[in-house]
């Protein structure tokens, strides 16, 4: 890492602590040995899906054994799951960290807080952390998905205590987790159904429900597999349906009684969503480090002839230069930015709403980052760019399922401004409210709320939907950018990084700091400019430092593994006469 520049200006609020930074992102990587063992290799070609779904899952059993995290470590979204949700190796295959994810976060983080007046539960949590059940959780419905509190699926208490679970319409089919016996595992899930009592809605709840023994699902459960998601790697992910299955009484995790609110309910049954609303988004920083490698190996092997006629690298043009440190800063004030955000998520003594907020502006900045950057990157690398076995198209395919995971980031971005706006709750206040993101934030918002109040303050209005739902994105972003570079300066990571990241946020809305900013755009461009040329002698360093070499498999990334990948293709010769194929 670059060495950091003493900070002139006194910082104050609250400070990243410089250790729990080093802990995460400077100790040694525990999946470099994965990485290079045979289990992590490209899959060959010749495997069914059947075979290349089962893989996904003996990796996502041996990534998560890496780590032997343990119930706590998630229940009180501790570091090394911070570490994990990072690590290098969700490059090497996205789907295994999904399962992860899934089964961590929202299984094991929903049923944890049962287990400690429910002793038995302990044995169901130690399996799913052992990856020896594949563990689900199971929310949306083909229905039911941005109105997911309007969900159809019942659990009904019948007379003798027992529940019966069913799905009442072909609209409240349960999508998309993996329910299929193609993993291999025995498939439990947390279900969250409509408790039915008397006849009487009682809001929703969550059901532990048993939905197959890995060969074989259970009694009146029924899965649908979907087909694989184009580029990623395979998962089972299906329609799920109940026909009328009963569960006893201990299935059910929680109360019987009737909530005062059951919006209130509602959102604590799924409390879980908003943690993995912020840490699998955060998948996008290892992703970001091999499609920087990637591409940066790539532009320093592929040579053109220069004015002189001899040879020169393609990174030597701007257009390659600029895309790979671009990204290059962003991961690492994300690194800072996570590190903040997190520890802020983990404080119970935060305002809900205020954590859920921090977790999305998060997540607004990180999709947009990433999206950018990988197009440009993949761009950057020519026709070899769109080939799956160069890591990077697929590095996109696999993480654009994260823009809507865990909350679709366009309606998380709504529910944020529209309450910031009418004034429901405050995001955390600038530190440095003299910068210029901090300036454009509040200007934006400013412009807003006067939109808002020419329409008379209706937040339920067309007026709403037509002027102030579009703005809703770019106001999140705006939060999250001025709060990512406070986390970064925070973390003192090097000035040269942070100045070429200021510049891109401010070419995200360029014409703002035109026309109020006070930056022109032959400024703008300067200031991008002269951040790069500081930034671009570093360039081999970071690079290096990106320690995404064990986890890339790309032919452009090296002379040696591109002779390996041309012999190995499949090779066509013959004897044929060319006058007999032109019919001469």
């Amino acid at each position: 890492m670059l060495t950091p520049e003493p900070e002139g200006e006194e910082v104050y609020g609250d400070q990243i602590d410089q250790t729990l930074y080093s802990q995460v992102w400077h100790s040694t990587p525990v999946t470099l040995d994965l990485a290079n063992s045979s289990l992590f290799k490209p899959a060959p070609q010749c495997l069914s899906l059947e075979e290349r779904t089962r893989l996904t899952y003996e990796r996502a059993k041996a990534f998560s054994a890496a780590y032997g995290l343990t119930v706590e470590d998630v229940l009180c979204l501790g570091p090394n799951f911070w570490k994990l949700q990072t690590d290098h190796l969700a490059a090497v295959d996205g789907g295994a960290l999904t399962l992860i994810s899934i089964q961590y976060n929202l299984f094991v983080g929903t049923v944890a807080p049962f287990a400690r007046t429910r002793p038995e539960l302990r044995s169901i949590l130690q399996r799913a952390m052992d990856f020896d059940i594949s563990a689900q959780f199971m929310l949306t419905e083909v229905g039911h998905g941005l109105d997911a509190r309007n969900l159809e699926t019942t659990a009904t208490l019948l007379p003798n205590g027992d529940f019966e679970l069913h799905t009442p319409s072909s609209a409240a089919a349960k999508c998309m987790p993996p329910t299929t016996p193609r993993g291999g595992l025995p498939v439990i899930a947390v279900v969250i159904a409509q408790l039915v009592v008397a006849d009487e809605d009682y809001g929703v709840r969550a059901f532990l429900v048993p939905l197959g023994n890995g060969k074989e699902m259970c009694k009146g459960v029924i899965s649908k597999v979907l087909p694989p998601r184009t580029g990623a790697h395979p998962i089972d992910h299906a329609l799920t349906y109940f026909n009328r299955v009963r569960l006893p009484k201990s299935a059910l995790l929680g109360s019987l009684e009737k909530p005062q609110s059951k919006r209130d309910q509602f959102y604590a049954t799924i409390h879980r969503v908003s943690a993995g609303t912020l840490f699998l988004s955060s998948s996008c920083i290892p992703l970001l480090k091999v499609a920087v490698y990637n591409a940066s190996r790539f532009s320093m092997r592929r040579m053109v002839t220069g004015h002189d006629g001899n040879p020169m690298p393609v990174i030597h043009f701007r257009t390659q230069q600029l895309p790979i440190l671009h990204a290059i800063t962003q991961y690492h004030v994300l690194q800072a930015y996570l590190i903040h955000a997190a520890t802020a998520f983990r404080n119970t003594k935060t305002d809900p709403r205020v954590r859920h907020g921090i977790a999305t502006a998060f997540k607004a900045v990180a999709v947009h980052h990433f999206q950018k950057s990988i197009k440009a990157l993949t761009e950057g690398c020519g026709w070899h760019g769109y080939y799956e076995h160069n890591q990077l198209l697929q590095l996109e395919l696999e993480f654009r399922a994260v823009g809507t995971a865990e909350g679709d980031i366009r309606v998380l971005a709504i529910r944020l401004a529209s309450e910031l706006l009418i004034g429901r709750y405050s995001m955390p206040a600038p530190r440095y409210p003299q910068h210029a993101l901090a300036r454009h934030e509040a200007a934006v918002f400013a412009e807003a709320r006067h939109v808002l109040a020419t329409h008379g303050g209706a937040h339920r209005s067309e007026q709403f939907n037509r002027d102030i739902l579009p703005l809703a994105l770019p106001l999140t972003e705006a939060v999250g950018h001025r709060m990512a570079y406070e986390a970064a300066r925070d973390a003192r990571i090097d000035p040269k990084l942070l100045a070429l990241y200021e510049s891109g946020a401010v070419l995200h809305d360029a014409a703002w700091y035109a026309e109020h900013g006070g930056i022109a755009r032959p400024a703008q461009r300067e200031m991008e400019a002269r951040a790069a040329d500081a930034l671009l002698p570093f360039l081999p360093d970071l690079v290096r430092e990106t320690g995404a070499r064990a986890y890339s498999s790309a032919p452009i990334a090296s002379d040696r593994v591109w002779g390996e990948f041309v012999a190995g293709l499949e090779t066509f010769e013959g004897e044929a006469s060319g006058g007999d194929v032109l019919g001469l």
